[in-house]
């Protein structure tokens, strides 16, 4: 790189060397910081928050092969819809929540609904071996409406008739457990959902399934972008926090650890006298002799 910018790395400083080889050790320390940040906030909402919502449009059959004397077929037996909350085989909610199940069933807002009378909603969920776990049965009923009542609502909500926006249907909640929970041991694969009524009209039928959070759950799933800024910020400061202890650690143990004995001056050899020289020679001739 440096070559094709015609430029010398040699013209640098040694300390500029020193301080853009610590700029870029810090930027790949910052880097792998943000990426463990974001690792920890995928492991934490993919582990932590639940299954919190699942819903499930329902199609209810019957059979119709009796008393076809009249010219058209009756309803012979309780219609009945069958569903999965499970994928591949894994079941989507998560055990040892509450969970509340609630049935929709929209009903068409006619006398002949009014005139049926009561009936009984059966819901049943299985395990993987489509055994009974759990049975539920509510009652429901077409609400009763007056006349008066009726020809004011159909006046006010004609325009919406008209141009499809609206239909006269009503629609039932039926909340068939508020606080539902299963074993790990027998996860919820699977139900079925029989309307015990074989003279009520229908047109729709959902299956709604929730639970309710709070906490850092609820934070997690409502605000999934305040929390991974928080998530990153937080991993961010506890090891920024971890990295500066380490090197404060290491500049005490190299303190500690280095001798502090004082260096000694050196002594300079001073430059002998001629006199010196001259008495270094006559001791060497008087020890010549022999006593």
């Amino acid at each position: 790189m440096f070559d094709k910018l015609n430029y010398e790395p040699s013209r640098l400083s040694p300390v500029l060397w020193k301080i853009i080889c610590y700029c870029l050790s810090l930027l790949v320390i910052e880097l792998a910081t943000v990426t463990y940040g974001v690792i920890v906030f995928i492991l934490l909402y993919y582990t932590y928050v639940p299954t919190v919502k699942l819903e499930r449009a329902l199609d209810l059959v019957f059979n119709t092969d009796c008393n076809l004397s009249m010219g058209h077929p009756y309803v012979c037996s309780f219609p009945t819809a069958n569903f999965s909350v499970s994928e591949n085989g894994v079941p989507l909610l998560t055990p040892n929540y509450p969970y509340m199940l609630l049935l929709n069933l929209w009903l068409p807002d006619s006398t002949h609904n009014l005139y049926a009378g009561m009936g009984i909603i059966t819901l049943e969920l299985f395990n993987r071996e489509h055994v009974l776990i759990q049975q539920f049965r509510k009652p429901f009923t077409l609400p009763y409406r007056s006349k008066e009542t009726r020809i004011i609502s159909n006046i006010l909500f004609l325009p919406m008739y008209m141009i499809g926006r609206m239909k006269e249907e009503v629609l039932l909640p039926i909340e068939m457990s508020s606080s539902f929970q299963f074993d790990v041991t027998q996860p919820v694969l699977g139900g079925r959902v029989v309307l015990e009524s074989r003279h009520h009209v229908w047109s729709a039928l959902e299956l709604k399934i929730q639970t309710t959070l709070s906490g850092f759950q609820s934070l997690l799933y409502h605000y999934p972008q305040v929390s991974f800024i928080t998530c990153i910020f937080v991993v961010s400061l506890l090891m920024n926090t971890i990295y500066v202890s380490l090197i404060l650690l290491y500049t005490l143990w190299v303190f500690f650890k280095t001798p502090t004995t004082p260096k000694l001056p050196k002594i300079k050899d001073e430059p002998k006298t001629e006199d010196d020289q001259l008495y270094g020679e006559t001791q060497a001739e008087e020890n010549s002799f022999p006593n």
